[in-house]
């Protein structure tokens, strides 16, 4: 994976290549796999929505907000969402048209946005509503079957950061894990803090927007993350304040996520340059094998307060 450092990289802002605006291979398997869910949504077959979602899915509710203090978790597990999608069809007829405003592809992972419109009819009554969604979609890619898949999906997001808030669990073992993680900064440990991140982690790049066609994937796998921390943390040091703002965990106790606001600053060991901002941090945690491990991690979220 290629980084251009640019001088706020040292404060987590960190830069990776943009996505190609042409099509690709990837960005063509990527739009069939959303086909194939919007045509199975239009016809009531649960086989083929479900076709385009990985097996460790995990879906949050958006909340009509672009501000995660609203967000909650929505589906833990890709059984429980699939027993919820063939309810709904047999339930609702869908009859939308979908756009795809963004994707960006880095490896094997992505980001997607969408837009939904149409109607939402009562199969029994025929009473029918308007459907209006934006989702933000996370996509792996699955060699053996050469496919990408949802592993993750924001839907309902709001277009402002305006809308309804919600009170924070301040649920205890994610707020550990978001202290330990601080503790690796402060004492420049590389294992310390990539020992808190899932295999399969993503960071994005926030560049101080709420608008996720704005972001871009900066790290896609721990060793990624844990290669750039070996190199970056042997020259400088950083001094890290952060407070746990939000933080949401579902009702199963296997998924969650948290927003942090933070003052970071950084000093280079072979001069007096330093460095220093404050940001908000957008965190989802995935618990397997009795632990917390960070699944995805956005910098730099454009929140005003």
């Amino acid at each position: 994976m290629k980084l251009f450092i640019a001088p706020f990289a040292a404060l987590g802002i960190l830069f990776g290549t943009t996505a190609n605006a042409a099509e690709t291979p990837e960005t063509i398997l990527i739009r069939s796999a959303l086909d194939s869910q919007k045509f199975g949504m239009r016809i009531g077959n649960a086989e083929l929505v479900l076709s385009a979602y990985a097996e460790d899915f995990v879906a949050y509710d958006g909340n009509s907000t672009a501000d995660p203090r609203g967000w909650y978790v929505l589906f833990e597990d890709y059984d429980t969402f699939a027993q919820n999608m063939t309810a709904d069809l047999q339930t609702h007829r869908y009859e939308l048209e979908r756009t795809v405003p963004f994707i960006q592809v880095l490896e094997k992972k992505a980001m997607v946005t969408t837009v939904d419109s149409g109607l939402v009819v009562d199969r029994q009554s025929g009473a029918s509503k308007k459907l209006k969604s934006q989702s933000f979609w996370i996509f792996t890619k699955f060699e053996e079957e050469d496919k990408w898949l949802a592993t993750a999906l924001v839907q309902n997001l709001g277009d402002t950061t305006a809308g309804p808030r919600r009170s924070s669990d301040n649920h205890a073992e994610i707020i550990d894990v978001l202290q330990r993680e601080q503790e690796g900064w402060k004492s420049g440990s590389a294992s310390t803090i990539a020992g808190l991140f899932s295999e399969d982690f993503i960071g994005y790049g926030g560049y101080d927007t709420y608008k996720p066609a704005t972001w871009k994937i900066i790290f896609s796998g721990t060793e990624d993350l844990e290669k750039w921390l070996d190199r970056r943390l042997a020259h400088t040091t950083y001094s890290l304040n952060r407070q746990v703002v939000y933080t949401n965990v579902g009702a199963k106790g296997r998924e969650a996520l948290a927003l942090t606001k933070e003052e970071v600053s950084v000093a280079h060991n072979s001069g007096p340059a330093k460095h220093s901002r404050q940001r908000y941090v957008l965190w989802t945690m995935s618990k397997s094998s009795g632990s917390w491990k960070v699944t995805n991690m956005l910098f730099d979220l454009g929140l005003s307060n």
